[in-house]
Order: C-alpha cells, then structure tokens, then sequence
C-alpha cells in the first residue's frame, strides 16, 4: 500500500486491481496509442474478481482516483495521470451511449458487455466537476443465479413464514431499510420463489435490475411519461396474481400499492423505513389512512447489510472490557469468544468476503392492525410485534456475531440498530 497524491490521504490498494495495475506498467503501443480499452478491459475484470458493485473515476487536483465500491465500502485501487483518467471517462462514456464531449450537466446510459466469464450490465452516470468528469459506474452481473432466501442470511423461522405468504395471494409485503440495504436483492428472490407458481406475475421498477423467465416486467420511463402509478394501473389491466412495485416512493404509488393489495392482489414492495414496524410511519407520511394501511399491509421486512469476516483469516479473542461494556449497556452478556477481521491474501487484506444480511420479520395479527386503526405509535407497535416474538434486527446482529459470522465491530457501526431491543421484556 502507498499513498500516491500528497494532499490525497487515501491509500491505494493495488491488490484490489493487479490487473489494471499490470496494464499500467505496460508500454505504449508503437507510435504512442494509449492502451485505454485495455485497461479498461483490466479493471472491469478486476471489478468482477472482487465482485465490486461500482467503479468510480474521480478526478482530483493532482491526479485521476480508480475506485471500486466493495462490501459496501469505496477502496482507492489506482491513481493515474489526469489525460489517463480523461480517457477511461471517454471510453465508459462511448461504451455506454453518452455523448462523447464535454458535458454540462450529468448524464446517464447503458451497457452489455461479457467480462472475465460474467455478463455485465452497466449503468453508467457522468457529472461534469471542478477536476473534470466524474464516472460512476454500477455493475450488475446477470450471469449470476438470483440468490434463494436461504442464502440470504433470513433466519430458518422466518424463511418459512415467507415462503408461506404466497399462498395467501393478498396483502402487502413490504422490505425495509436504508439505499444500499440489499431491498431490491431479497424482493428478487421472493420472486425467484414465485416463478414455479400457475400464477400471473408482473413487476413495475426503476430500473429492471434482472430479467427473469416467466414474469412480465416492465421498466418506469419519465422522459416518455410513464410514472410508478401509470404504469401500476397498467399493470394491473392485465390481471396480475402478483405485482412487484419497486418502491414506494411518493403518494401516488402508495396509494395504487395499497389498493391493489386491499382489494386481493399480493404485492411486494420496498420502503425507506429505519425497522419493520416504521413501514406504518412511512405509508402514514405517504398520506394513507389507518384503516387503509391496517386493512393492506400483511408483512414487513427490515434489513442491513454488514460485511462477513474472511473464514480464511479470522481470528478470537475473549472479549475486552470495552467490548464488555457495549454488551452490558445493550442490557446482553457477552459471548465467551468474539470474532475479528485479520486481512489475508483470500480477502486482498481487507479481513471479509462478501457480504450477508440482518434481517427482522413482522407479521402482522389482528392485535397490530387493530393498534394501526386506533393509531398507535412506533412504541406501541413495536411492543407487540415483541410480543408476538419478532426477532429484532439487534437479535439478529448478535446470533451472527456469537457465530463468528460477522464481527462485533461491525454491528457497532451500524449504531440505530446496536441497543434497539435492550430491556425489551416486560
């Protein structure tokens, strides 16, 4: 590692991009033709080895930042002159169908492309900055399987109360959390579920993340007037069984989602809402009424993303009188061993592999509509999802951290979640 810039205090990872870096130290071709789609070519494969999500090119006030975006952290692999940087923004910019010269204000486009034995899927944003034009470009390989609820990190218990929510075929189910929580990730594989079904299945998103046999979908376009709602109550023409929104982001398509499901159609969703019991603030803030959301809403989903240690490198220790502490505050006794990060050639130094989520379940009674109806807050709602057993995404947290899945460290800095079912019983 080194530091390359010396009013840039990011670190370079090289190990995060050998092949790049290889390209790097590659001579020009006769007659000085850059090597762009080359090096190009080099950290897209790179990108897939590492299965980063995202390629950043960031141009700075001495040089050119490559950054990709792993396990949901940014890791700096490369710094090149600016004339270098400028030509790989070219190249994206080609790649991708956006105009090739200066821009003045962002724009957006897309690509196909096969990389290293994956096929990639590129989404692909430039914006125009004081250094020069910034990429940002998100990779989807859609070579990969979509992921079964198993391999998720769900909880056994909780796996087969949605794997029995299709057979009810009414109801709103609804996945929560924050950008970048994996939301989109967890509906893809309910569908996965539902492909096997006699079942009409459409899907309303922005964009198509993944195409998938046997299931009509269709892609939100507001430059030709097509919005969330319009395209719902399309949708819904077409006698659906099961209809997938991709967010419910305004009040317009909460209220279509939640009259489809009212009136008998099983929809699945996802909400920016902090936990499971929050989805029924966040309709509230959408403009619904009670009785609307009390009458559709049939199971949220809350969830994160955290970073899973390396098997290869991880090491235990009994844990310090810090670690003790944030136990006892958490109102929890600590584990005899905890987990932590050590960094290894297998993880490229960085301590993890991949990443697995925290997940907590709420399936409504008629106790929890009833409390909706009669407007009860956040604390009411959330005791009697305790009482019905809802396993908290802190329960959770800390199942995977006495597993030695995760590490303590990790759950820390998730803060919202670390004490939030503390001196729960009553």
């Amino acid at each position: 590692m080194a530091l390359s810039a010396r009013n840039n205090p990011r670190v370079i990872e090289p190990r995060l991009a050998p092949r790049f870096q290889a390209m790097l130290r590659t001579l020009p071709l006769p007659g000085g033709e850059p090597r762009t789609n080359e090096r190009a070519e080099a950290l897209l494969a790179d990108a897939v080895e590492w299965k980063a999500s995202d390629i950043h090119i960031e141009p700075g006030a001495e040089e050119t930042r490559i950054r990709l975006r792993m396990d949901g952290l940014v890791h700096d692999v490369a710094a090149v002159p600016h004339a270098s940087g400028a030509q790989l923004v070219a190249f994206f910019k080609t790649l991708s169908g956006i105009d090739a010269t200066a821009l003045a204000h962002p724009e957006h486009g897309h690509a196909r492309l096969d990389v290293a034995g994956a096929r990639l899927e590129l989404r692909t944003t430039v914006a125009p900055t004081v250094d020069g034009e910034m990429v940002g470009v998100r990779l989807l390989d859609t070579s990969r399987p979509v992921r079964a609820l198993d391999e998720l990190g769900i909880a056994e218990a909780d796996q087969k109360r949605l794997q029995a929510w299709p057979a009810m075929r009414t109801g709103l189910l609804v996945v929560c959390g924050p950008v970048g929580a994996g939301k989109t990730t967890t509906l893809y594989s309910l569908l996965h579920q539902l492909q096997s079904l006699p079942s009409s299945i459409v899907t309303v998103e922005d964009p198509v993340e993944r195409r998938l046999d046997g299931i009509t979908q269709i892609e939100v376009n507001s430059r030709r007037g097509l919005n969330f709602p319009e395209a719902i109550r399309a949708m819904l023409r077409m006698d659906p069984d099961f209809l997938l929104v991709g967010e419910i982001r305004d009040p317009a398509s909460a209220q279509v989602a939640v009259t489809a499901a009212a009136t008998g159609l099983a929809v699945l969703s996802t909400l920016h809402a902090r936990d499971a019991v929050g989805a029924v603030a966040a309709l509230r803030n959408q403009g619904l009424k009670n009785w609307e959301i009390g009458d559709a809403l049939e199971m949220c989903m809350a969830q994160r993303l955290v970073r899973r240690l390396c098997l290869q490198c991880r090491t235990s220790a009994a844990p310090d009188d810090v670690e003790g502490a944030w136990f006892q505050a958490a109102g929890r006794v600590p584990p005899s061993l905890l987990w932590h990060p050590v960094g290894c050639d297998a993880c490229a130094g960085t301590g993890f592999d991949s990443r697995i989520g925290l997940f907590e379940l709420w399936h409504l009674d008629e106790i929890a509509r009833q409390l909706i109806l009669d407007g009860a807050d956040g604390a009411a709602l959330e005791k009697q999802a305790w009482r019905q057993g809802m396993v908290t995404l802190a329960d959770d947290a800390m199942a995977k951290v006495t597993a030695g899945v995760i590490s303590l460290s990790e759950v820390r800095a998730l803060g919202g979640i670390s004490h939030s079912a503390a001196g729960r019983k009553e």
